[in-house]
């Protein structure tokens, strides 16, 4: 007999934070290294692609406002496996690209793709468990998303500084790891909920306004990692690590304070708030560290970032117990 509720224990949950893991070992392991190997196949500066990450986190806030009509009018497992499929084969059209317009398109869906992904699975992870595991299921699947991200960081900059001709092959292990997530995804049992009507735009599922102080704060910390990304391909591959490694350590205390700040029936959105002020950084950090490839410039600018929210930090605290709703 099929359950649609669960223990985090349970293997549904498992594969869904296994197919979390994979979706951010593949997006990670490419996402570091795209203006490298663009700039090979387009030959131009490295410099020159840095928009990329921009064109990323347009699609990435495009389609956030529909994060909850796709999740009401079609089945949230299936808008998990086709949007990691469209992600997938967004990275393998890289591989064929001839202009830097197409490289933007390119980038704008792999946005696009990985947000409807990442809100499905959010939601799912959260369905399918008891009511009274679900803050530690949002925390379990917080540190799979960091551990995905640690391990494509370093199997994509190891592999880029060991293995000669790695570049040629490295997309499709992305490719493999995006394939294995839509699988997972696939497996597991979701129950059918009839649609209630949600509008076709909304913050529902993507952004809770409640948590826009904390939300700052996360994209400051987020720009840290995203300004040593693109150095995972150099000696300086310990700087990513480390601050993927710092994310991590902020798990437990963020993914807390944005649940509490939640209201019934949020936790999916503030989770998705979370995420999209981390991801914010990382990607508005990533494409400044390409645009100055200096890596001088990369630690002032990871100090500022730091300095920024450790100032913001104490009034974010505030804010919190101001406004919880949860105890």
């Amino acid at each position: 007999m099929k359950h649609s509720v669960n223990n985090i224990s349970s293997s549904s949950f498992c594969r869904i934070c296994l197919a979390a893991l994979f979706l951010h070992a593949g997006l990670f392991m490419l996402i570091p290294l795209l203006p490298m190997l663009q700039s090979w196949q387009l030959g131009i500066a490295q410099e020159e692609t840095a928009p990329l990450y921009l064109y990323i986190l347009v699609g990435l806030l495009a389609v956030g406002p529909l994060h909850a009509w796709l999740a009401d009018a079609y089945k949230r497992k299936y808008v998990a496996v086709l949007a990691t499929l469209g992600l997938m084969g967004s990275f393998l059209g890289m591989l064929w690209i001839e202009s830097l317009v197409t490289l933007w398109a390119l980038g704008s869906f792999c946005g696009a793709f990985y947000g409807m992904a990442i809100s499905a699975l959010i939601t799912i992870s959260i369905d399918i468990v008891n009511s009274g595991q679900r803050t530690a299921a949002n925390k379990a699947l917080a540190y799979v998303l960091c551990i995905g991200a640690f391990l494509g960081v370093a199997v994509g900059g190891v592999s880029s500084l060991l293995v000669y001709g790695s570049d040629a092959w490295l997309p499709y292990v992305a490719a493999s790891c995006l394939m294995l997530s839509a699988l997972l995804s696939q497996s597991v049992y979701v129950a059918f909920r009839a649609p209630i009507g949600v509008s076709v735009f909304g913050l529902d599922r993507f952004f809770l306004p409640r948590t826009w102080l904390p939300t700052l704060v996360m994209l400051f910390i987020g720009l840290i990692p995203g300004l040593y990304l693109p150095w995972v391909a150099s000696s300086q591959i310990l700087f990513p690590l480390l601050s993927i490694l710092l994310l991590a350590l902020l798990v437990h205390p963020a993914i807390t304070i944005y649940v509490k700040l939640a209201e019934h029936c949020q936790r999916a959105t503030s989770v998705s708030s979370c995420l999209l002020g981390v991801l914010m950084g990382i990607l508005l950090g990533a494409c400044l560290s390409t645009t100055y490839l200096c890596m001088e410039c990369t630690h002032a600018m990871a100090a500022m970032a730091l300095g920024a929210a450790l100032i913001c930090l104490p009034f974010a605290y505030r804010y919190y117990l101001k406004h919880k709703v949860r105890e």
